[in-house]
């Protein structure tokens, strides 16, 4: 029998802190893309290639520390999200420069994550990921997953498009505004009240009993019923939805097959699908790999360290009107995956892949 995630009644309820969202450095696409051009770019654009090896470190720093419980626990949900089988690996490194998740224990600065890939290009004292508390609560246990959840590519749930919440913003101001958030109004209105833009969301139906959910008090929601009344407990464990989410997003067991140099490889993928390939160069040289057609897509070539893949290079095509190209020097004896997601296609022609 599945273990339903337990959802703490409004009665039990206290003020708890809350994760805080750094401000998303906006989606920059050209006006003239078509509408659906652009909303299956923006709602992938920030999710990981399936089968990335995800290696995360415990930052070190005179501003905070890390005992080995508070370790535990993140070491746990990476477990918990490892244990629902999906197809990135998670991975404790100590050698920060191959960590894509950084993570901080500042205790003045809450509890926060950038979203998916954002992790590659961002950071705040060299941090990608914060924990702003105890994490050996149940309540801390919970925010662990949230903001792993976040690391995956999961924004907040409460702020889906197609929730119908409709607040009571003066309520909401002045409860987030007093301890223990103290939050000001721009991050309260950033990580609540705002709407995702549709255009940056699959579409996906509102679960009120996602990790990814803020709590609210009986008040703060005037619709839809019944939470107008009994308000949103806290989530303490991944929903059905949540699980079904990332196995849809990153399935596990995918395989990856050969390709070789002056191959060209048809995808035959749609929207959001991902083929992976395997190659082994029979020379060291600088090799070129593109896709060729009309597509929006996101290609990203890994180099098998110790039989595990780590980054090498990638191209993200996605809004452009040239074809992802990518050069880089591959080494006669070694082992490199190639992945490519496809974000969108504009031809009826297809897309292809051509390593050369």
């Amino acid at each position: 029998m599945t273990k339903m995630p337990r959802l703490r009644t409004q009665a039990a309820m206290r003020p708890i802190k809350l994760c805080v969202q750094p401000l998303p450095v906006p989606i920059i696409l050209p006006e003239s893309l078509a509408p659906d051009r652009a909303r299956a770019i923006r709602s992938i654009k920030r999710k990981w290639v399936n089968g990335t090896v995800l290696q995360y470190h415990f930052l070190e720093s005179d501003k905070w520390s890390w005992p080995k419980a508070q370790k535990d626990v993140v070491r746990g949900a990476f477990d918990a999200w490892k244990a629902i089988k999906v197809g990135l690996v998670f991975e404790e490194t100590n050698d920060v420069t191959e960590a894509e998740i950084r993570i901080g224990a500042l205790q003045t600065d809450g509890s926060w994550s950038y979203v998916g890939t954002d992790c590659l290009q961002y950071q705040d004292l060299g941090r990608t990921m914060n924990f702003g508390w105890d994490l050996t609560t149940e309540w801390g246990h919970a925010t662990a997953l949230h903001e792993i959840g976040h690391a995956l590519g999961l924004p907040h749930e409460h702020q889906n498009p197609n929730s119908g919440i409709v607040w009571n913003e003066v309520l909401v101001y002045e409860s987030f505004a007093r301890p223990p958030n103290s939050w000001d109004r721009d991050s309260i209105r950033h990580n609540i009240i705002e709407k995702l833009p549709r255009n940056d969301t699959e579409g996906s139906r509102w679960d009120p009993k996602s990790i990814m959910h803020y709590p609210f008090e009986p008040g703060l929601i005037t619709a839809p019923h019944p939470y107008d009344t009994s308000g949103i407990g806290e989530n303490v464990g991944l929903s059905p939805s949540d699980k079904d989410w990332v196995r849809r997003f990153y399935p596990a067991g995918a395989t990856a097959v050969p390709i070789a140099a002056m191959q060209l490889e048809r995808l035959d993928a749609v929207a959001g699908q991902q083929r992976d390939f395997v190659f082994e160069p029979d020379a060291t040289r600088e090799y070129t790999i593109q896709t060729m057609g009309a597509s929006d897509c996101k290609v990203v070539v890994f180099e098998e360290r110790d039989g595990t893949p780590r980054h090498l290079i990638g191209k993200d095509d996605s809004g452009e009107e040239t074809n992802a190209t990518i050069k880089t020097k591959m080494v006669k004896g070694r082992r490199y995956i190639i992945r490519v997601r496809i974000h969108y296609i504009s031809s009826s022609l297809g897309v292809a892949l051509l390593l050369h």
